[in-house]
């Protein structure tokens, strides 16, 4: 009988902690894979892990695609994002509640493109990837960014609109077809334009699956 007690003594001490541990587990998960093209990988604690249709992400994978590769993946809001290759991307911070939210993504290098989902319908949320050269703050839109012809750029898609800043200035891009060039964190963004089709047609290109 004592020995009963003692058992069910360390379960009261021992569940509630599983239960957290389990809890903790489950909310880090922030998106799974919806499509992919050749190899990707997500990298947790120097641990890699080969990624899938359907695999889960969770909060602080680096998402890493091979040479050719695509990747697509959507957050529990329905917020979508496609990699290129030889892209490396991570999910550092994703809060959403009944008013708002808070999302916070990182581009280490490569390109993607963003389409924002039901956090950027909220009264109260804030959505931003942050890069080397700036932040892009996103407002209900989809948008691309990454580097052409050795240059870092972000151009707006569709939707509201975003914003694009860093230590030495800040642009608005709420025109569709209109973007960017950040030469180096130490100089603001560059001024609005329209870009061509055809520049465009490139930067769709490097998110784009074959089929």
């Amino acid at each position: 009988m004592k020995q009963f007690r003692i058992v069910l003594f360390v379960l009261a001490l021992v569940l509630p902690v599983f239960a957290a541990a389990t809890a903790q587990q489950e909310t880090s998960i922030v998106a799974k894979v919806t499509k992919i093209e050749k190899a990707a990988i997500a990298l947790q604690d120097a641990l890699p892990r080969p990624l899938a249709v359907g695999s889960q992400i969770q909060l602080g994978d680096i998402l890493s695609t091979g040479k050719g590769a695509r990747l697509e993946f959507e957050m529990t809001d329905g917020t979508k994002v496609q990699l290129g290759e030889r892209s490396q991307f991570v999910v550092l911070e994703f809060v959403m509640n009944q008013n708002g939210g808070n999302a916070v993504m990182r581009m280490i290098e490569g390109a993607f493109a963003v389409s924002s989902g039901k956090m950027m319908q909220l009264a109260d949320a804030k959505m931003t990837v942050q890069t080397e050269a700036a932040t892009i703050g996103i407002r209900g839109t989809s948008f691309w960014g990454g580097t052409l012809d050795g240059e870092f750029e972000v151009a707006l898609l569709s939707g509201k609109g975003i914003y694009v800043e860093n230590k030495a200035g800040r642009i608005e891009l709420d025109k569709i077809g209109d973007g960017t060039k950040i030469l180096s964190p130490d100089q603001p963004p560059t001024a609005p334009n329209a870009w061509p089709k055809a520049k465009l047609d490139r930067t769709a290109a490097t998110v784009r699956f074959s089929n």
